[in-house]
């Protein structure tokens, strides 16, 4: 590495430490390990079983058509981590190299491999090769959602130690709206930007709790019909990063969460109780955000 790239590195790194420290502290992994806590033995051997039964022989998670893909491979990591299944690894570095290896990621893909890669320690991929494509994705980022784009090349810059990716995403934060239109999801990743970089978050707080159902969910938006468990996880996920008071909905939350449980696995919400990995992902993200 040059001089040249050395300084310009530890610039970067002066600018986004304490960002990086915010992160690190309340990161997805650590609600995922949290929420182990509130589980007994029983329901916890069954996510196990539930968690195993959706990891395929060419070491991908399945989709909802029981196909595998990075994105649900993602999750099946984050939560294989989290119950320490490590006999599931080995193959799923090998999915995930293969993936990477036939090209033509993009998007939400593009970070999934990303982080996968640095996670299961891929050495044929290092960070530095994912860099400049998230970097770029960062001055492309979605027009319909630049929020969520946003809060995606956050999250891919802290796994990869990209610096300067993070100090990029600051400056793209400046440019966002946090209107009370955007959707719950939509609003709990800005929120969790602004947190991160130190912005004001009391007006974020109020437009993501205007989404909140007293039946102890989230709305998607406003006239949906019935609260989600993406939704309802997201945003306690945020809203505690952020440091709001969460013990008022607590109870309610904790029992919308328990009523999604089913075989071993969560399900979306009351219309659609069929468990798959992302959904017990997020399951388990709202339990440990209400730890």
């Amino acid at each position: 590495m040059k001089l040249s790239e050395k300084l310009s590195g530890i610039i970067f790194r002066l600018f986004s430490l304490p960002d990086i420290q915010t992160f690190k502290e309340s990161n997805p992994e650590t609600a995922l390990k949290r929420s182990l806590n509130l589980l007994d033995p029983t329901a916890l051997a069954s996510i196990r079983v539930f968690v195993k039964s959706n990891h395929t022989q060419s070491g991908g998670f399945t989709d909802k058509a029981g196909k595998p893909d990075l994105y649900y491979t993602l999750f099946g990591f984050y939560l294989a981590e989290a119950l320490e299944l490590d006999e599931l690894f080995p193959t799923m570095r090998k999915y995930v190299e293969r993936e990477i290896i036939q090209g033509n990621i993009k998007g939400v893909h593009l970070h999934c491999a990303a982080i996968l890669s640095v996670r299961l320690g891929i050495t044929a991929f290092p960070p530095g090769y994912f860099r400049k494509k998230i970097r770029k994705s960062l001055s492309m980022q979605s027009k319909r959602q630049p929020a969520y784009s946003v809060f995606l090349n956050l999250l891919s810059s802290w796994y990869l130690s990209d610096y300067a990716g993070i100090f990029l995403t600051g400056r793209k934060l400046r440019k966002l709206n946090g209107n009370s239109s955007l959707p719950a999801p939509v609003t709990a990743a800005l929120l969790v930007l602004q947190k991160s970089f130190n912005k004001p978050v009391s007006e974020l707080e109020k437009n993501l709790m205007a989404f909140y159902s007293a039946h102890g969910g989230f709305k998607a938006t406003k006239a949906a019909p019935v609260p989600d468990l993406l939704s309802t996880a997201v945003a306690l996920y945020a809203l505690g990063f952020a440091g709001y008071d969460l013990r008022i909905i607590k109870p309610d939350c904790l029992n919308y969460t328990d009523s999604l449980f089913l075989d071993g696995g969560f399900g979306s919400n009351p219309l659609d109780p069929d468990p798959d990995i992302e959904y017990t992902f997020y399951g388990l993200l709202a339990l440990g955000s209400l730890t």
